[in-house]
């Protein structure tokens, strides 16, 4: 009775107080746990023999406690109504948070009886905040204009922001501006490169993202293809970039250096700061300094300059120009804007030079505060998106806001992460600061994904709704006290609620104050106004003419800016002040008229005059050019006409080859029958067969051990195909963090399996797989219901974040670690499967001193009546099997019962259940599915085979480092063998998996014949390197053959060759003239041998372009889904032919297509 008077009384709290019990008896749990060793994990460790590592115990706890500090935060955005007091915390959440984290470490101390000591430098962490926040900020301001215009997300927003860092190296390696790279520091700072670089990395960056956009989006937008298609397109254009850029600038580190003076330790500002030591734990205390002052030293300084003045700018485009009202229309309703008259195409190629060319800019500064390599770009891309989802998505006030947020929680966890490390012996928690942005992207999408942007747009439309409500009218004689006063910042106009024109004069204002104060310290600190005859002493005699060059244009430029820079500070403010005074008094006098409205409307109509002029002679010209091809010249015309008939009859022929195929084996809808299928896995898989027997090798042994190499590689991709293909292909979650559940499984069984005296376990292999399948099931049950109603690109953002996150945990966190000493990173010495009994047989042989032999002693000793042996002699090996042919055999017999059970599984009802979830989860839900169990269920399933995957990964290294979890080793690698095989169709996954993995290996054995002539391969690799050395010092030459290609493509109507051939034509010209043979030479050093292919980043460079290729001609992959269709039912007694349908005689064909096209 009492327990259920005790459920009325529960029942009887309201939807928030239960929520806040939960949350307080969570954190009651964890304090009791972590003071007094008494919480509930503490009661399941007693349990369990004290078998769970003590680390392991309080740092689940700390983990608890923490998240119910950011439940808190989740419940006061959902469930607590508005109000003054819940603005004012939901405002002060970051502090909140932040101060709930250091409370929780605090109580861990106390538990463990220790004392931590953390040093914040305020000036340091402004400093800090300020670099990570322009460094997000510039690629997340990139992939807010492409979302809000485009609406996809952008991978590839941050290899941008890489061609701007490179854009910076090119341009610093030019004979025009070595020079200033070259010449020694004198104490005066140049500007002239840092400038050049500026402009150029925007203009080209931008110029990139237009060539891109028109070469891959364009085609997408055309076909009208979904976000997610997009999104996965621009993984494909990442991998290219970064390919690119790779092979031609190398994979050591770089830093763009303006000048040797930029580097100097006393080029700095210094600024007044406070200092503070916090002591958390049994000896809490704090000591603060008021009077201490920081070194912000100018080259970390000019990055959030150039970046927040960058966006501020932008912004101004989008919110007080007719291009930023076109952009914002086409967002908002692309069809609606075009029948307005919006040039909607115009306007995407305008978002997509803005949002490349702003990265660019900021990628080009931030080149000079770190050292970098292709691959730094991509690690800032998730906390960029962590910005833009904070933010919301195309807000860019909110986005800069967000920015600053995640800037300062990045920059303050540097100081707590270290000093909480060391009295918890983990010193290498400093690297962790990394998982921050990946663990706060998490929390805010299951926070508040519609951002802060959203709420701050709620608020002003009712706050715009009272204004509007409101019959009170603003006092007229405050108005012009206020503008009297502060007429220079609009102050007048906000009260009379003309925001716009008081933001635009406070704007003015402004701007003219930093434009002058920036151009007055670029001449106090150049050479402007001084008299420069000679180079600094150290330079190269060669190079003083170019240098001096340099200095007098540098002085012209700086006077002339400097000069605009004294007109608008003070004097626009001056002239702003004193039209607001006049403003002011007519509004005393209640005669205030907008005095402005009628010069500046004939000053924007003339500009948009001029600018429709432009575009109808650029128009002009392009259809003049066009029509040479097109009509105007008769005879050339009517040979174009002959030559693509005679192209497209051929090509006809070649298309009606599969359709004849399938006509001769009764496959009516060709490869999405079942018939057909079957046929054409057959045909691709005989084929690749032939190609892993063809992949050359030295010797017998080794090709065996290609061979098993090979299976093993391709077993694990496959593998996790088949789980992505589960999660994406059927139930439709993109899951872009498959490596994440095969890191489970790799961990788990790697620590467990790990000798007792290096920090592992003892277990037996097979209890280990079981129990990392088993965590990796409960691992994607869980992830699935905070995660699973988020849409498809916020789930894709979450899924890669924890996949980085594990990743830099395997860096820090010491619990991850097994098989070395105590600093040692990573995870090995773990044991492999059947590896004794392969090599030793059922009886180990004794040593001479009287212990066993071990497996690698066996392999080498002879005698020995073992399956390695035994296999060996029987194929005529001539020595004991490999044990890699033993793994391939796990493998096989692995990826069978993984087949089987997923197409049993498939055409169970709860298959079909799952692929109506993936076309409709409404329709699902309304028939009576719960959505949520059976998307968990997916994730859970697909989450354990991935996990059995890791672990034949881990078997496969016999030890693993974090770099083994790289997206672009994994995950991506994966993505490309489900796009390329087909979604939806297990069959096309073995293909998709033998296609990667064949490259792979392929690619292997070029860079081992690059090595030696006398090796298979040798003439192709000789080849590739000829082909690369030619592109790379000629490329005026592959300019030249690319403009007669585009020509033909014109004369053949073969536009879109015509179009790929100029662009890259146009990269090919660019190339040309920025690089000279000194960026050769610094680049492929002669003495190392030239010129020289990097085939790892070929195989990257061609494993994207698959993803593409794939993605817009044949976006249903080789093996497309088989869609389900069941036999219609004859009646009992009748026969086939003279049946009576059961289902109304409808053409079913035309249905029948219909279902394909729409799956």
């Amino acid at each position: 009775m009492a327990i259920n008077e005790l459920v009325v009384y529960w029942n009887s709290f309201s939807k928030v107080l239960k929520k806040v019990v939960i949350a307080l008896v969570i954190s009651l749990d964890a304090c009791l746990g972590l003071l007094y060793q008494s919480g509930f994990l503490n009661l399941l460790d007693f349990f369990l023999l004290d078998n769970l590592p003590t680390d392991f115990v309080w740092l689940l706890q700390t983990f608890q406690l923490i998240c119910m500090g950011f439940f808190g935060v989740k419940i006061l955005f959902d469930d607590v109504p508005g109000s003054i007091v819940r603005n004012i915390l939901i405002g002060l959440s970051p502090l909140l948070l932040i101060l709930h984290v250091l409370l929780s470490l605090h109580i861990l101390l106390l538990g463990q009886e220790l004392e931590s000591s953390m040093y914040f430098d305020f000036g340091a962490l402004t400093r800090a905040t300020l670099t990570w926040s322009s460094t997000y900020l510039a690629i997340a301001m990139g992939c807010t204009l492409t979302y809000s215009v485009q609406r996809y997300g952008n991978f590839a927003q941050s290899e941008f922001f890489m061609l701007g860092m490179y854009v910076g190296i090119a341009f610093m390696w030019t004979d025009w501006l070595f020079p200033i790279t070259d010449a020694p520091a004198d104490g005066t700072l140049v500007w002239s490169l840092f400038l050049y670089v500026l402009i150029g990395a925007f203009v080209l960056t931008g110029l990139a993202g237009v060539i891109i956009d028109r070469i891959v989006f364009k085609g997408f937008r055309d076909s009208k293809s979904s976000s997610d298609v997009m999104m996965i397109a621009s993984l494909g254009v990442a991998m290219i970039l970064r390919a690119l850029v790779y092979l031609r600038f190398g994979a050591n580190t770089k830093r763009f250096i303006p000048d040797s003076d930029w580097m100097v330790a006393d080029q700095h500002w210094e600024i007044p700061t406070i200092t503070m030591n916090l002591n958390l734990g049994s000896a809490a205390n704090y000591d603060i300094v008021w009077d201490g002052t920081y070194d912000y030293a100018y080259n970390n300084a000019f990055l959030p300059i150039v970046v927040f003045g960058s966006v501020f700018l932008l912004y101004l485009l989008l919110t007080n120009t007719r291009l930023g009202r076109r952009m914002r229309a086409v967002a908002d309703n692309p069809e609606l804007a075009a029948s307005s008259g919006i040039n909607v195409e115009r306007v995407h190629l305008t978002s997509a030079f803005l949002s490349a060319g702003i990265s660019g800019a900021g990628g080009a500064v931030f080149g000079m505060t770190v050292l970098f390599n292709p691959q730094t770009a991509f690690t800032l891309l998730l906390p960029a998106f962590a910005v833009i989802v904070l933010g919301t998505i195309g807000s860019v006030r909110g986005a800069i806001g967000a920015a600053l947020i995640i800037g300062f929680v990045r920059a303050i966890s540097e100081p707590i992460l270290s000093g909480i490390g060391n009295p918890l012996e983990r010193t290498n928690y400093f690297a962790l600061g990394g998982v921050i942005p990946y663990a706060l992207i998490i929390a805010i999408l299951l926070i508040m994904p519609e951002g802060i942007g959203r709420a701050h747009e709620k608020w002003k439309i009712e706050r715009l709704r009272k204004r509007a409500k409101s019959k009170e009218k603003p006092d007229n004689r405050v108005s012009a006290l206020m503008g009297f006063f502060f007429g220079w910042a609009g102050a007048h106009h906000f009260h009379q609620n003309r925001s716009s024109r008081g933001v635009a004069m406070l704007l003015l204002s402004v701007m003219s104050f930093g434009i002058g104060k920036a151009t007055s310290f670029m001449r106090e600190n150049s050479f402007s106004g001084e008299t420069v005859t000679s180079a600094p002493e150290g330079l190269d005699s060669s190079m003083h003419s170019d240098w001096l060059s340099l200095i007098h244009t540098e002085q012209t430029v700086l006077g002339v800016l400097g000069f605009i820079g004294d007109i608008l500070w003070p004097l626009l403010p001056i002239a702003i002040y004193i039209f607001a005074i006049y403003e002011s008094y007519l509004i005393w006098n209640n005669n205030y008229k907008d005095l402005l409205h009628k010069p500046l409307t004939k000053i924007v109509d003339k500009f948009d005059d001029i600018s429709a002029r432009l575009s109808n002679i650029i128009s002009a010209i392009t259809t003049s050019f066009t029509d040479i091809f097109s009509g105007t010249n008769k005879s050339l015309d009517s040979f174009s006409v002959y030559l693509s008939s005679f192209g497209s009859s051929n090509i006809n022929k070649l298309k009606n080859l599969p359709d004849r195929f399938f006509d001769s084996i009764g496959a009516k809808y060709g490869r999405e029958s079942e018939r057909g299928s079957k046929a054409s896995f057959w045909i691709f898989f005989a084929i690749l067969l032939l190609v892993v027997y063809w992949l050359p090798s030295v010797s017998y042994f080794a090709k065996t051990l290609q061979v098993s190499n090979f299976i093993v590689t391709m077993s694990i991709f496959l593998i996790l195909a088949y789980s992505l293909n589960l999660h994406t292909g059927m139930t439709g979650l993109l899951n872009f963090g498959i490596i994440f559940f095969a890191s489970i499984g790799a961990i788990i069984v790697g620590i467990l399996t790990a000798p007792g005296d290096y920090y592992g376990y003892d277990w037996d292999i097979f209890p280990a797989l079981i129990v990392a399948m088993i965590v990796g099931a409960i691992f994607g049950w869980l992830l699935a219901y905070p995660t699973a109603r988020l849409k498809s690109d916020y789930f894709a953002i979450i899924t890669i974040s924890l996949g980085e996150i594990v990743r830099i945990m395997l860096m820090g966190e010491p619990l991850l670690r097994a098989g070395g000493n105590a600093s040692a990173i990573g995870v090995q010495r773990y044991a492999l499967p059947l590896q004794e009994w392969w090599f030793c047989g059922s009886n180990p042989p004794l040593s001479s001193t009287g212990t066993e032999l071990s497996p690698i002693a066996c392999s080498t000793t002879s005698g020995i009546d073992s399956a390695a042996n035994t296999i060996g002699n029987l194929i005529g090996l001539g020595q004991p099997a490999p044990y890699m042919m033993l793994l391939a055999i796990i493998g096989l017999v692995g990826v069978v019962l993984v087949w089987k059970s997923i197409d049993l599984l498939s055409k169970s009802p709860w298959g079909r259940i799952l692929r109506s979830i993936r076309e409709d989860e409404d329709v699902a839900q309304h028939h009576g599915h719960n959505v949520m169990t059976h998307k968990a269920a997916s994730l859970a399933f697909g989450a354990a085979i991935a996990a059995f995957a890791g672990a034949l990964w881990a078997w496969k290294l016999t030890g693993f480092q974090p770099s083994f979890m790289s997206p672009s080793k994994s995950t991506f690698l994966v993505w490309a063998a489900f796009i390329i095989g087909g979604a939806g169709n297990n069959r096309g996954m073995l293909i998709g998996a033998m296609i990667i993995t064949l490259t792979e290996f392929f690619f292997n054995v070029l860079v081992a014949a690059q090595g030696s002539s006398s090796l298979p391969l040798s003439g192709t690799a000789k080849l590739i390197d000829a082909l690369f050395s030619w592109l790379i010092t000629s490329p005026m030459e592959v300019a030249t053959i690319l403009l007669v290609i585009a020509m033909l493509g014109m004369v053949l109507r073969w536009w879109n060759l015509a179009e790929i051939s100029f662009w890259i034509f146009l990269v090919f010209i660019i190339c040309g003239l920025l690089f000279d043979s000194r960026s050769i030479d610094l680049v492929f050093p002669p003495i190392l041998g030239g010129v020289k292919t990097q085939m790892a980043y070929v195989k990257v460079f061609l494993i994207g372009s698959l993803i593409l290729l794939s993605l817009k001609f044949n976006p249903k992959g080789l093996l497309p889904e088989v869609p389900y269709r069941p036999e219609r039912p004859n009646p009992v007694g009748q026969d086939s032919g003279h049946a009576i349908a059961a289902i109304p005689n409808t053409n079913e064909s035309s249905d029948e297509e219909e279902v394909i096209q729409d799956e």
